[in-house]
């Protein structure tokens, strides 16, 4: 092989490689990318949940007409979280489609619960109370479900607003037991 040749295929191999690297990330996603979970459940998702445990809380879409008219449910733009499946507690600004929002994310056990409130203690002892959120969604073993579903000793995943110094619950997630 020549030295042109060589050159050349390590400049494709490369390209490739960045290429195969990019998508991996998530880098070559762009703004038009969509999902049906909401942000909430996009945080949630970023710190392990999985969507069958999230998905449940998406609004239902409405019925097609299968007119010309007929409207489908826009899905969501996909956000970029810096979050991982060991986050125990974080919280991030992000633009969403209702506007720039502090999202914050707690996973950990319920440790008290009324119909204002949610305390979550996590597993480093950071503990959070949260405002319920109205609307409020809960979803208990990947269906959806109401307030009650969520009890002292509860392990869930919650995702909410910061506005000042109150955290608001939009979506408690009580997965399924492995």
């Amino acid at each position: 092989m020549t030295r042109t040749a060589r050159a050349l295929a390590g400049i494709v191999l490369t390209g490739a490689v960045v290429l195969l690297g990019a998508t991996g990330c998530g880098r070559l996603g762009g703004a038009d990318e969509t999902t049906d979970v909401t942000w909430d459940g996009q945080a949630l998702q970023a710190i392990g949940y999985t969507t069958e445990d999230v998905k449940a809380a998406a609004d239902p879409a409405p019925a097609d007409t299968g007119q010309a008219g007929g409207k489908r449910r826009p899905g969501h733009a996909r956000l970029r979280f810096a979050f991982n499946h060991r986050t125990l507690h974080a919280e991030g600004v992000v633009q969403t489609d209702e506007g720039t929002k502090t999202v914050v994310v707690q996973r950990g056990s319920v440790t008290a619960v009324d119909a204002t409130s949610v305390t979550v203690k996590s597993t480093d002892g950071f503990t959070l109370t949260w405002k319920v959120g109205d609307p409020i969604k809960v979803v208990a073993n990947r269906s959806k479900a109401d307030m009650s579903a969520v009890t002292v000793g509860a392990e869930v995943g919650i995702a909410g607003a910061k506005d000042g110094g109150t955290t608001t619950a939009r979506l408690i997630v009580i997965p399924q037991k492995k």
